[in-house]
């Protein structure tokens, strides 16, 4: 029996993420020293797709989990967004190295700023479940994303750029 060989996946770029955060963080459970767990609620903000002509409105109220430890945050994030057809579930972990400029914007420092992707190591896994049926592609792939720090005058948000193993 021959098998054909798979080819090494590419990333498409299908969609931006993006989630603004509030600044009324919530530090639970026990603090070991250089370890923090920590959640501050999702406010809104959105998905918007490259290709489909569809938008989904991300609905609070969300609630993120940071743990931090040794200079890095592992995330472990679920949110909920609307669509004109239905909704769509949002489940998204990974890693991110704390810098100066993630610390500023997480704290909502009078100095912070946007900061560009690549600029620290901010890598995600995310999947999707959707009621929506011109979506339900989302269920059958893989994605990844990278994300940065936006701020604008709707508050902080941490913004991602999600993309399809392909």
């Amino acid at each position: 029996m021959t098998s054909t060989p798979i080819s090494t996946p590419k990333l498409q770029h299908i969609a931006t993420l993006r989630a603004y955060v509030s600044p009324d963080v919530i530090r639970w459970g026990s603090e070991s020293p250089g370890h923090v767990r920590t959640s501050a609620p999702i406010t809104g903000g959105f998905l918007k797709f490259t290709t489909e002509e569809i938008k989904a409105e991300i609905v609070p109220p969300s609630w993120p989990v940071t743990e931090s430890s040794n200079g890095h945050a592992h995330l472990n994030v679920r949110c909920r967004a609307k669509t004109d057809a239905g909704e769509i579930f949002i489940q998204y972990a990974g890693v991110l190295d704390i810098d100066e400029a993630t610390t500023k914007a997480v704290k909502h420092a009078p100095d912070a700023k946007s900061t560009s992707f690549g600029e620290t190591r901010w890598i995600i896994t995310i999947s999707f479940q959707t009621s929506d049926q011109r979506l339900k592609w989302l269920q059958d792939s893989v994605f990844v994303g990278q994300g940065r720090v936006h701020l604008d005058d709707e508050g902080n948000a941490a913004e991602y750029l999600i993309y399809k193993l392909s």
